[in-house]
């Protein structure tokens, strides 16, 4: 028997790749038509759906009287406040938490920062009573606690007030930067700012002249 004759098996796209691709054109078309047209179906049944609906209040409408009109509106619009009112409510709810856990959080760092200031303070007094050792560590502390809970703009101005510190020069600014420290601390905690000279005054004698003196 001659093996050409034998009955060729290859898959039909392999014997006639011209017809496998015109019929796969064909379907393409097919499906694309089929698409259009369940959307064009689709869409003129919710076209149709909300003509009828607003037939239908327009008729209730007029069949109702005037004050059950009004009465449906003003309920309406209850519960629309209603709704409105209790998503304010919960946001000002989260917002007060959320200040509430960060005040906790802060409140041991910044305790330590201005437990910080006035030993530095009674050292000048007291010579050697805070060592440089000490002071390191605390401010280290300090430092590590603020990298995660310390406000904006409490962290911007401590490292401008270390920044400052270098430079012997600035050392009257970078007492009334150590106020605004303090102060921005007093925000977060949910305190008001206090006037200019008002916190340094609790370990400098006669600030007010000392802060004339800086203009």
């Amino acid at each position: 028997m001659n093996p050409d004759s034998k009955a060729d098996k290859r898959p039909f796209a392999e014997k006639h790749p011209k017809l496998n691709f015109l019929f796969g054109l064909l379907l393409l078309l097919f499906l694309i038509i089929a698409f259009g047209f369940a959307v064009y179906i689709i869409g003129k049944c919710i076209a149709t759906g909300v003509t009828a609906a607003a037939n239908w209040l327009a008729s209730l409408a007029s069949k109702l009287d005037a004050v059950v009109i009004v009465a449906l509106i003003t309920g309406c619009v209850s519960i629309v406040g209603v709704l409105i009112s209790s998503i304010v409510a919960k946001r000002i709810e989260y917002k007060r938490s959320r200040q509430e856990y960060l005040a906790k959080k802060r409140e041991e760092p910044y305790g330590q920062f201005v437990d910080m200031v006035y030993k530095i303070q009674q050292n000048t007094k007291k010579g050697g009573s805070y060592t440089e050792a000490q002071m390191l560590e605390d401010l280290s502390q300090f430092s590590k606690q603020i990298t995660l809970w310390g406000s904006s703009r409490v962290v911007n101005k401590w490292v401008k007030f270390r920044e400052n510190g270098a430079n012997p020069e600035l050392a009257q600014k970078n007492l009334l930067l150590l106020e605004d420290i303090m102060n921005e601390m007093r925000k977060d905690l949910g305190l008001r700012k206090t006037k200019k000279g008002n916190l340094l005054a609790f370990f400098v004698n006669d600030i007010k002249k000392a802060i004339k003196s800086m203009k």
